[in-house]
């Protein structure tokens, strides 16, 4: 089933909220829209979908973070057994450029005007509905929070498929400050 997921809002401290919005579309593109919300049940992450390579990550020019930044939040994943094929930084290729962008391929650039304020951070996950793989994310900052810690770590969890939970001190708790560098349940099988 093809669906829309609408995922909680994070809180950074007295900062505006970031609203991961995570895309479930067919290579068809023919959304249907399936509401989910974060339930005070719900403790450990879920997992909605898995990349068949590694993808590529593209840092657009315009994106407000800096390379060492990404490279933390990239490590922070690779020590999970996560890898990443090219790693390509101030790209201006038709990947940061147009709406368009190929599979395989995570973007991370500036939000623009088609986030819900007060976003700081969305994540976009094109998930093919019948085998579960991620075929391409787009993860879009706002310019002031680029480079705040686990905010890009938060997102690229949910550019390799994982929900938000409600976890206190989970990299992936729907609130930032009630987030952390926990990691459980995260980790690749080998």
């Amino acid at each position: 089933m093809i669906g829309l997921l609408l995922l909680g809002a994070c809180n950074l401290g007295l900062q505006p909220d970031i609203h991961d919005a995570t895309v479930i579309k067919s290579p068809r593109i023919e959304p249907t829209a399936d509401i989910y919300e974060v339930g005070f049940l719900r403790r450990g992450p879920i997992n909605q979908g898995s990349w068949k390579l590694p993808p590529d990550v593209r840092v657009c020019a315009n994106a407000p973070i800096t390379k060492q930044r990404v490279e933390k939040a990239l490590d922070f994943w690779r020590e999970l057994g996560y890898s990443f094929n090219e790693i390509y930084y101030n790209d201006v290729s038709r990947h940061c450029t147009e709406e368009l962008f190929s599979y395989s391929t995570i973007i991370i650039d500036l939000i623009d005007g088609t986030h819900k304020e007060p976003a700081l951070a969305t994540t976009t996950t094109w998930i093919e509905s019948e085998t579960k793989r991620i075929l391409k994310a787009k993860i879009v900052l706002k310019s002031r929070y680029g480079n705040v810690e686990r905010i890009l770590e938060h997102e690229l969890g949910h550019a390799f498929g994982w929900k938000d939970c409600n976890r206190t001190g989970h990299i992936m708790n729907h609130n930032w400050g009630l987030s952390g560098l926990d990691t459980s349940g995260l980790e690749k099988a080998k």
